[in-house]
């Protein structure tokens, strides 16, 4: 039986294990973490992503434990509507254009799928050295086991391991953004996917994840190292989405507790084709992380497991099948990249000339709806 060992038990890892399980290999998941888990913080699901989870297999269980919205609403600073448009259903006319949903709910139904369908999974553990055979790789881990595989998937992240170990140098390049996150109750009126015009360089949205909750994000400069201390984050996120009315200023004092937020910022990476190495690839945030500008970074991620899953099935070999997952993923991802990391520089830079964010957005999602 062909045997793969996966790296990385985040939303690439989990569904390329799914994948591969089904089609009869042996799948061991490693994750450097303690635990398979994934942070508090809501995740938006656009057509691309509920597309894929739909060929996995898993999208009811999503869309039951999530919140569907089959409209996009743009508001001014102020508060005043300035645009709705429906979102078509990926999968069916009367299911959601878009799902919004809490990350680790997301990740516990992959990790339960991936699990019973026979993948076995250790955590606290990572690879430290790769030696590539022609037809195989052994792998040794840092509690000094070894293993012996017929494909190595690298799916750990931003700062892979996998990509270290085998790949040219790469480091995650900031943009001079950050993103607070902040989980909160939804007014009975939030059932679309929102977002604001930006106030000068702050621009603000909502993802309505559950009948009784939400998430916020609030997107901003930083200067290169800058974390907030978290019992300052309240206060900062409060003076951040100030000049916003609407929802906005309805929800400013339900932003309490530092542990309702969460922050990130932006880094990207876009690895050169090909993503492999002998027997050994990368597919999800190691391959190309991005931004969540287009919300589609899990899009991108649950389709690189799709398409290597597809390619492996279908190819003569399994060179053959990498260099065929590579050249139908490297174009599409490397769009998503570049077009997320303009809007950003946009955001950032508020009077450059020329932006449309709109255009570029619309033009984006007619784009990622279509075949991959």
């Amino acid at each position: 039986m062909t045997k793969a060992l996966i790296v990385g038990g985040g939303i690439s890892g989990l569904a390329t294990a799914m994948v591969l399980s089904r089609q009869g290999i042996e799948v061991d998941l490693v994750e450097r973490q303690p635990r398979v888990e994934a942070l508090g913080s809501g995740i938006t699901l656009i057509a691309p992503a509920l597309r894929a989870l739909d060929r996995l297999g898993v999208y009811a269980d999503c869309v039951d434990q999530g919140y569907g919205v089959t409209d996009f609403e743009i508001y001014e600073v102020d508060g005043t509507l300035a645009e709705r448009f429906p979102l078509p259903s990926p999968v069916g006319t009367d299911q959601p254009g878009l799902l919004g949903m809490m990350r680790p709910t997301l990740h516990t139904i992959l990790i339960d799928h991936a699990t019973k369908e026979g993948t076995v999974v250790r955590t606290g553990v990572a690879p430290v050295h790769i030696e590539q055979h022609r037809t195989a790789a052994d792998v040794t881990f840092d509690n000094g086991e070894r293993g012996h595989y017929d494909l190595v998937i690298g799916a750990d992240g931003i700062r892979s391991t996998i990509r270290e170990l085998l790949f040219e140098p790469l480091t995650p390049q900031p943009l001079g953004q950050g993103i607070f996150r902040v989980v909160l109750p939804r007014p009975a009126e939030v059932t679309a996917e929102v977002q604001f015009h930006p106030a000068g360089d702050v621009a603000v949205g909502f993802t309505p994840t559950a009948p009784d909750r939400m998430y916020m994000y609030c997107l901003f400069p930083i200067d290169d190292g800058y974390r907030p201390e978290k019992e300052e984050m309240v206060d900062v996120v409060r003076a951040r989405i100030a000049p916003f009315g609407g929802v906005v200023a309805e929800i400013r004092d339900a932003i309490k507790d530092a542990d309702q937020i969460h922050y990130t910022r932006f880094e990207t990476v876009l690895v050169p084709d090909p993503w492999f190495r002998g027997r050994t690839v990368l597919l999800g945030d190691s391959a190309h992380c991005t931004t969540p500008h287009l919300a589609a970074g899990a899009a991108m991620c649950l389709e690189d497991a799709v398409v290597l899953g597809e390619e492996l099935a279908a190819a003569a070999t399994v060179d053959d099948a990498l260099r065929d997952y590579c050249t139908r993923r490297f174009d599409r991802c490397k769009y998503v990249v570049e077009t997320a990391s303009l809007l950003s520089h946009w955001q950032t830079h508020p009077d450059t000339p020329g932006a449309d964010h709109s255009r570029v957005m619309g033009e984006a999602f007619e784009r990622l709806a279509g075949p991959f």
